[in-house]
């Protein structure tokens, strides 16, 4: 029985602090985001490039070696 009133009131006890805990007080900055999504303002996304560049790379090595095991 002690157990189970152990087990209840700790379960209790940390809803209550997630609770408490999840939400700032206050919310956020007045105003919301402003200014460019990025800084600087050109916003030229680099993924693709990057994924090219490693493609192409892993090509060219995997040819050097296929070569130079021939």
């Amino acid at each position: 029985m002690k157990n189970c009133i152990i087990t209840i009131s700790t379960i209790i006890l940390v809803f209550i602090s997630f609770s408490i805990f999840s939400q700032p007080a206050g919310g956020g900055p007045p105003g919301g985001p402003g200014g460019p999504p990025c800084w600087p303002p050109p916003c030229i996304p680099i993924d693709g490039g990057i994924g090219f560049l490693v493609a192409l790379a892993t090509a060219i090595g995997i040819k050097k070696i296929y070569f130079t095991k021939k």
